[in-house]
């Protein structure tokens, strides 16, 4: 597998002076068997997170699944 380049940017600050802000990469994927299912994954912070396009389902984001798709998409990784 290549390796990814990943730009650090900070996409979120909070104004309130009793909270920080902490930056880490976070890596996005297609579902093998289920298209319409995104797995979002951070190493040692995020566990893996599904992200899907079904109605009904505890995990549906519908915002955030076209979002990923985009970036998916942009990657040339959507299948």
């Amino acid at each position: 597998m290549a390796k990814q380049q990943f730009v650090r940017e900070e996409i979120y600050k909070s104004d309130k002076e009793s909270s920080r802000t902490i930056s880490f990469v976070v890596n996005v994927y297609q579902d093998k068997e289920d298209r319409e299912k995104i797995w979002i994954v951070s190493k040692e912070i995020l566990n893996p997170t599904e992200i899907n396009n079904h109605h009904n389902s505890v995990n549906y984001h519908p915002k955030m699944f076209q979002r990923l798709r985009g970036i998916l998409i942009n990657e040339g990784r959507w299948s």
